[in-house]
């Protein structure tokens, strides 16, 4: 059982084009799932929650012992910056186009 859930890292980005309606079956296939302001993806224990209200991509986990609510860096936390990598990877699967503007590497107790 989950205790706590943690924000490990948010992506601001820049949309350069979305559009969602159009594009909800790719969405869908890429499992991906969508209500008004939100696409949300689970992928082993991980939730990226694509923000369409501010444009940010958040990593949430649930965790079932506290983690140090820090920023922390790539060069010290390897796993976590390829989690960084492998989220950027899936917002090129989709059917829109991001900038990436900025990458906060903090993590937040949320819930």
């Amino acid at each position: 059982m989950v205790n706590s859930i943690y924000q490990i890292f948010e992506i601001k980005l820049k949309p350069k084009e979305i559009d969602l309606e159009n594009n909800l079956e790719e969405v869908k296939r890429l499992n991906w799932r969508s209500n008004e302001h939100f696409l949300v993806k689970e992928d082993n224990g991980l939730r990226y929650i694509l923000n369409f209200s501010d444009f940010t991509l958040k990593c949430v986990v649930g965790e079932l012992f506290l983690i140090d609510e820090k920023e922390w860096l790539p060069d010290n936390n390897p796993s976590r910056e390829e989690l960084v990598n492998e989220a950027i990877v899936e917002l090129e699967k989709l059917p829109f186009k991001f900038k990436v503007a900025e990458i906060l590497r903090l993590v937040r107790h949320i819930k």
